[in-house]
C-alpha cells in the first residue's frame, strides 16, 4: 500500500509506479496481488483494515516518501493487527534512506533498501518454501538489541529491460485524471513512466537510493510501454519521472523521435532535467516530440552555494535552454532552494533576482530540507546534534520546520513570501503562462495554490473544493492491498 502526506489536500500526487512493477513481479511468481493507494481513500487506515479482512494477505508491502512516513507507520500498525502472521515490508525512498526510523516500528518486519524487485522475488520465494527470509540481501531489520541489522547489499539491476512491464491495472487512471499531478500541465489522463534509474552527480542534498550509476531502459522497451498504455489504457500523456532523463542525450533523442512518430502523444518532465547538459537544439527536439512541461533544477544562483552543495551548474548553458522552451511555449518551471546552511540574505536575494529576471513561466522556492541519508543531513546532525536529525529529517518543502540559513526566521519567511509575489505579479509573466499552458481551465486552481499555500501559507484546497465541488481526495471502494499466495 502507498502511504500519503498527513493532510494531502491541495498536494500534488500521481499514480505510484513502484507497486505496479512489484505487482508484476509477484504475479509472475504466481501470487495474487491487490493494491491500495492512500491518496485515493478518504480513510486509508480503515480501507486497509477492511481490505485485509477481505483478502488475508501473507505479505503486506508499504511504500513511502519521507513526507509520508507518519502515514506509513500508522498503516503498518493496521496491517499487523489485521494480519498478525503476515510479513510486513516497507520500501521506497524513506525506508531506504532512514531504515532506523522504519524498523523502529515493531509492526514492520523489515525495510527493503534501494531497488526492491529482486529482493521481493527472494522474500516471496522463501515464504512459499516455508524458509526463513530474514537473511535475504537488500534488507534492514531490527537486531536483538533493537539496533538496525543490514543483510548483504543488493547489487543494482543493470539490465532494466529484464524487468516486466508495470501492472498498470493496479492503479486508477480515471481517479488520477481528476487530481492535480506532479506536472503543471493540468488535469489529464496520464501515466508516470520511468525510463532510467540513477544519477551520477553528487549533490549533497540528494539521496543515493538508486545508486550513482546511470542505468536505462532501451528505447524499444520505452516505446513498447508507451504503445501499451496508448492501445490498452487509452493513455496518451506521460510524466517522465527519471532522475536525469537527458543524461544520455542520444538515447533521449531516440525516444523523442519515437514519440514524434506517434501523433497525439504528449509528455512532461516534472522531476527536473539537467539543463546544462542540454543544447538548444535538443530542447527543440523535445518540444517537437510533444513536451508540454519541463522543470529545471537550478537550486541557487550563488556560485559559493553551488560549490558548497556540489551542484556546479553552468548557468551560461541553462539560460539559452530556458529561452527555447519559453519560445516554443513549453511550460518551463525553475526549482530553487532557499535556506541553505549559512546562506545570507544577499545570497537569497541573488537567487530570487535570477528567477524573476529569467523567462521561466513558473518557479518554486523550496525551503532546504536535508532528508536522512543525504550528505547534507549528516553535516547538520554533526553540527547541531541528534535532536536536529529528527527536526530536519522530517520536514517538508512547503511546510518547513527549520530554517538553516543565517537569516532570522521572520525575515526569511518574508523574503520567501515576497519572492512568490514578485515572480507571479509580473503581468508579462502572467500573460506568457496563459499562452503556454496546455489546459487553461486549471490555471485558477494552480494560481490559488501558489498564492495561498506558497506565498501566504494558507491552505486553499478546502475552499476550492467547496467552490468547485471537487473533493481533496477521490473516494472509491476499498480494495485489498498486498501480495498473497
Amino acid at each position: 500500500m502507498r502511504a500519503r502526506i498527513e493532510d494531502d489536500r491541495g498536494e500534488a500526487s500521481g499514480p505510484a509506479q513502484a507497486p505496479m512493477v512489484l505487482g508484476a513481479i509477484a504475479r509472475g511468481l504466481g501470487w495474487d496481488v491487490r493494491c491500495l493507494d492512500a491518496y485515493l481513500e478518504e480513510d486509508p487506515e480503515r480501507a486497509l483494515g477492511e481490505a485485509l479482512a477481505e483478502f488475508p494477505a501473507d505479505v503486506v508491502g508499504l511504500t513511502a516518501l519521507t513526507a509520508e512516513f507518519r502515514s506509513m507507520h500508522r498503516l503498518a500498525r493496521v496491517a499487523r493487527r489485521a494480519r498478525p502472521g503476515a510479513v510486513v515490508l516497507a520500501g521506497g525512498p524513506h525506508p531506504s534512506a532512514d531504515p532506523q526510523d522504519t524498523v523502529a516500528n515493531d509492526s514492520i518486519d523489515a525495510a527493503v533498501i534501494g531497488e526492491g524487485e529482486r529482493t521481493l522475488e527472494d522474500v516471496l520465494g522463501c515464504v512459499v518454501r516455508g524458509e526463513p527470509w530474514q537473511d535475504v540481501p537488500g534488507l534492514a531489520l531490527r537486531g536483538p538489541d533493537g539496533r538496525v541489522r543490514h543483510t548483504a547489499p543488493r547489487p543494482a539491476i543493470e539490465d532494466l529491460d529484464s524487468l516486466p512491464m508495470p501492472a498498470f491495472d493496479l492503479t486508477d487512471v480515471d481517479a488520477y485524471s481528476r487530481r492535480r499531478g506532479m506536472s503543471q500541465s493540468g488535469k489529464r489522463r496520464y501515466m508516470p513512466i520511468t525510463t532510467s534509474r540513477g544519477c551520477p552527480y553528487r549533490c549533497t542534498y540528494c539521496h543515493d537510493i538508486q545508486g550513482k550509476s546511470f542505468r536505462a531502459h532501451g528505447t524499444a522497451w520505452v516505446l513498447r510501454m508507451v504503445d501499451e498504455l496508448r492501445e490498452r489504457w487509452n493513455v496518451h500523456s506521460f510524466d517522465v519521472t527519471d532522475d536525469i532523463f537527458n543524461f544520455d542525450a542520444a538515447r533521449m533523442l531516440e525516444i523523442c523521435d519515437g514519440l514524434v512518430a506517434r501523433p497525439g502523444v504528449t509528455f512532461a518532465c516534472p522531476n527536473g532535467i539537467r539543463a546544462d547538459r542540454m543544447t538548444p537544439e535538443q530542447a527543440e527536439r523535445m518540444a517537437d516530440a510533444g513536451l508540454e512541461y519541463v522543470a529545471i533544477a537550478i537550486e541557487t544562483a550563488v556560485p559559493r552555494l553551488q560549490k558548497q552543495i556540489r551542484k556546479h551548474l553552468r548557468f551560461d548553458k541553462v539560460l539559452p535552454v530556458i529561452d527555447v522552451f519559453a519560445r516554443r511555449r513549453v511550460l518551463v518551471s525553475g526549482f530553487f532552494m532557499v535556506g541553505f546552511p549559512g546562506e545570507t540574505e544577499e545570497e537569497m536575494r541573488a537567487t530570487i533576482d535570477f528567477a524573476c529576471g529569467s523567462r521561466l513561466h513558473t518557479a518554486y522556492f523550496f525551503v532546504t530540507t536535508p532528508f536522512a541519508g543525504t550528505e547534507m543531513h549528516g553535516e547538520i546532525v554533526a553540527e547541531r546534534g541528534a535532536a536536529a536529525a529528527e527536526i530536519v529529517g522530517s520536514g517538508f518543502f512547503f511546510r518547513p520546520v527549520v530554517n538553516l540559513s543565517a537569516i532570522p526566521d521572520e525575515r526569511f519567511a518574508r523574503l520567501r513570501r515576497n519572492a512568490y509575489l514578485r515572480f507571479y505579479l509580473d503581468p508579462r509573466r502572467v500573460a506568457r503562462i496563459f499562452l503556454a499552458h496546455p489546459r487553461k481551465r486549471d490555471l485558477l486552481e494552480y494560481f490559488a495554490t501558489i498564492f495561498f499555500r506558497d506565498a501566504l501559507r494558507i491552505e486553499p484546497a478546502r475552499l476550492l473544493a467547496r467552490l468547485f465541488r471537487r473533493p481533496g481526495v477521490v473516494p472509491r471502494p476499498a480494495r485489498p492491498a498486498a501480495a498473497a499466495e
